[in-house]
């Protein structure tokens, strides 16, 4: 099975919004995205990367949050119009990142648009839609979501006790099956930034859950660049991916990551690429960047 890693898309406000929009914390958001972000990241450097992408209809693509920039419900419209020109709903998984809980906004108006690729019959707790599990192929996803409304200039991320209880319900719902176990989420694991401004606050307990089980592979976004680290849960040295913004040019390339995963007699292997477009040449080039087999 092969997945793609894409993050961190921000896709471009097409409708700007009003005066009462702005009465919070999306004005500080507004400005930096006028003067900075829209420069940044580019919606035709996404369509490069989606081409690309689903030129395999075999793929699976996981999306690791910050879909939008302010939580407005005109922006989660546009991405979610934006995605179903690209991806069925059994092609894509997404979970939200900082930026799609800017600040508090109703369900109806945000993720609920965008219930397509993350509902599952495998969900746990009903009213919720984090955590969920998706089996595809001996291929366990499961996405969770850490996304808290945070200060201004501050980006953390926690995950609630109802979402780790469920998260221990799902992993002891497949424990007894070998299967090649992803979690997805929007923060690392690592600490990050000052006073870890832009990490996971309740992580310990995150890794302390998932010590517990079998889990192969971590994947996450927010730091808009590429990143590779491993978690110890146990014995074992869990590889953790972050994936650059998708949608951002960084040293004249656009980048994403490829996971190539195999079962031969029931052990598993693991092969990491980074898929580049080369901005100059107008063509991709393939790295590969880790190979692992899962004794």
């Amino acid at each position: 099975m092969i997945i793609s890693h894409i993050s961190d898309i921000h896709l471009p406000i097409i409708i700007n919004p009003i005066f009462h929009d702005l009465f919070n914390k999306r004005l500080i958001g507004f400005i930096n995205y006028l003067s900075k972000r829209r420069k940044i990241h580019d919606i035709e450097s996404l369509k490069v990367i989606f081409d690309d992408i689903i030129s395999n209809p075999e793929e699976h693509t996981v999306l690791t949050g910050d879909l939008v920039n302010l939580s407005l419900r005109s922006e989660f419209e546009t991405v979610s119009d934006f995605l179903g020109n690209y991806f069925p709903k059994e092609k894509l998984s997404i979970i939200p990142g900082n930026h799609d809980n800017y600040v508090k906004c109703s369900y109806e108006d945000s993720m609920y648009l965008l219930r397509r690729y993350i509902e599952n019959k495998l969900n746990i707790n009903q009213n919720s839609l984090f955590p969920y599990l998706k089996l595809i192929n001996d291929v366990a996803i499961i996405g969770i979501s850490t996304a808290v409304t945070s200060p201004p200039l501050m980006s953390w991320g926690r995950i609630s006790e109802i979402q780790l209880n469920d998260l221990n319900k799902i992993l002891h719902s497949i424990s007894k099956n070998n299967y090649f176990t992803i979690v997805l989420l929007h923060h690392p694991l690592h600490k990050f930034g000052f006073l870890n401004f832009k990490g996971l606050l309740n992580k310990q307990s995150l890794i302390k859950l998932l010590n517990g089980f079998n889990v192969n592979l971590l994947l996450h976004g927010h730091l808009h660049t590429e990143s590779q680290k491993t978690i110890s849960l146990g014995d074992v040295d869990v590889p953790c991916f972050g994936a650059p913004s998708t949608s951002k040019v960084d040293d004249n390339k656009l980048s994403f990551l490829k996971y190539h995963i195999d079962k031969v007699n029931d052990i598993w292997t693991l092969k990491v690429y980074r898929r580049s477009y080369i901005m100059q040449t107008k063509k991709f080039e393939t790295q590969i960047l880790m190979s692992k087999t899962y004794d």
